[in-house]
């Protein structure tokens, strides 16, 4: 009997629908199994209507059997009654499990739906709070960074005050120190002044001192003469000799007169020696003033360019006929010799000088003895040696009719074009000129654009003095 009921309930069972297990069930629901257990049952009993029991093998059995076909017999009119009445029940009662079913379902679908939005919701309070915490923290920052520009703009306003009061009294004290410079500028421009007219007198007062100790020697040694004169006085062969040797001394009347006059009108030293140093890069081109390329200098004077030479570990000498200079050139370590400049060039063997300058000497001489000068200048000096001379530029208006008779024992000026000729004619290649030491660019005349203005100053106020350089081949 049981396994006959389980094969019934099997075949008659209607299917049961999955659930999902995706997310927890709702425990709220309806238990469904019970239900199910209990229409199942429904469904059997419908199923055992009107249907004989097995009959049982015994006597019983076969009794019971036969009494219930004759009950059956007499409700056969009833039984399709109670089995149609079974039948809707179950029926009806199958609808509404469907429809559980399907609310169930549904209510699964909606538990589901609220977990999803409720983990969203914890999600977005999750987010929310970090975004609250990280907002927060911004405010936080932001609310520092308030702070800190609040106090920056403080100290910037302090500091502008600072600087405004500072301001106040860098302009106080620019006020003074320009007071101050200006008196200083006074005091100073006072100071050069009296320093100035002290210095013109002092050197006032050394040229009157050189010309003291420039006579005192000459009248030491016209004494000196004059005692040998006397005590040679009975000598035939002296009284013959005084003649000379008075004459001798008569041509260094004027040295200290000379000396006086460079002092006043040629220059100070530093000038002459600044102008001077123009020559030591041609000297330096031409590798002039080794040992085997020594350098004379003809009227060596004061010794400005001998010292510029000596500087520069050139060999070199100088030769003049003024004792004044020659003393002060050999007080300075200078390698001098008191001799006629002529002369001396006729005492020296065939190339046997590297150059041979000469500056603002020619302009002394008269036109045969600057020929003979120019060709004893050519013969000494050696194959690619140098002849350097300068003198007073006579193009230049002011040099030609003024400065160049301050000197009274100039005797002419000569053009650079008739210097460059004689220099060319005796023998010399490569002959140039040189235009040099114009005046100061605070003497010219305005020009204003006007060539006359610009002929006017370059006539007047051009270079003041020329060099005449030749080469011997």
């Amino acid at each position: 009997m049981q396994e006959i009921r389980e094969r019934i309930r099997q075949r008659s069972a209607p299917p049961r629908l999955p659930v999902e297990s995706e997310f927890p069930p709702n425990p709220d629901l309806l238990d469904m199994n019970s239900l199910e257990t209990t229409v199942r049952s429904l469904h059997l009993s419908k199923s055992l209507v009107g249907e004989l029991p097995p009959k049982p093998p015994s006597f019983r059995g076969s009794l019971g059997n036969l009494l219930v076909k004759a009950v059956r017999r007499m409700l056969f009119w009833y039984t399709p009654q109670i089995r149609d009445f079974q039948a809707g029940v179950a029926a009806g009662f199958d609808q509404q499990v469907a429809a559980l079913r399907s609310m169930a379902a549904a209510t699964q679908q909606n538990w589901r739906l609220l977990l999803e939005v409720e983990n969203r919701f914890e999600k977005l309070e999750r987010a929310l709070d970090a975004e609250t915490r990280a907002r927060e923290h911004l405010v936080q920052r932001a609310e520092a960074e308030t702070r800190a520009r609040e106090h920056l703009v403080q100290r910037v306003e302090a500091e502008a005050r600072a600087r405004g009061h500072l301001g106040e009294r860098l302009q106080a004290e620019i006020a003074e120190r320009e007071r101050l410079s200006s008196d200083l500028a006074e005091q100073t421009g006072a100071r050069e002044a009296l320093s100035l007219s002290m210095a013109e007198k002092s050197r006032h007062v050394d040229i009157a001192i050189q010309q003291l100790r420039a006579e005192n020697s000459y009248q030491h040694a016209r004494i000196s003469i004059l005692l040998e004169e006397v005590r040679k006085k009975g000598a035939a062969a002296s009284a013959e000799a005084q003649p000379v040797k008075l004459s001798d001394e008569d041509r260094h009347m004027l040295d200290g007169f000379y000396m006086a006059l460079e002092d006043r009108f040629r220059g100070s030293r530093a000038d002459i020696e600044e102008r001077l140093r123009f020559y030591l890069p041609l000297l330096e081109k031409y590798q002039i003033g080794t040992q085997r390329m020594p350098i004379l200098d003809l009227g060596c004077g004061r010794g400005e360019w001998l010292e510029i030479l000596a500087q520069a570990n050139l060999d070199a000498y100088g030769v003049d006929t003024n004792r004044i200079f020659i003393a002060q050139c050999t007080e300075r370590g200078l390698r001098v010799t008191e001799e006629d400049a002529l002369r001396h060039l006729r005492s020296l063997p065939d190339s046997r000088l590297g150059a041979v300058t000469g500056f603002h000497i020619i302009e002394h001489l008269p036109l045969d003895v600057l020929i003979k000068l120019i060709d004893e200048t050519v013969r000494v000096l050696k194959p690619g040696g140098l002849a350097i001379f300068e003198t007073p530029n006579p193009q230049n208006v002011l040099v030609g009719s003024h400065n160049f008779y301050i000197d009274p024992t100039h005797r002419h000026p000569i053009p650079c074009l008739t210097a460059q000729f004689l220099l060319e004619a005796r023998g010399l290649c490569d002959v140039e000129i040189l235009q040099l030491h114009p005046y100061p660019e605070s003497f010219n005349v305005p020009d204003g654009g006007m060539e006359l203005a610009r002929r006017f100053n370059a006539y007047f106020y051009g270079p003041q003095d020329y060099a005449v350089i030749g080469r011997r081949v």
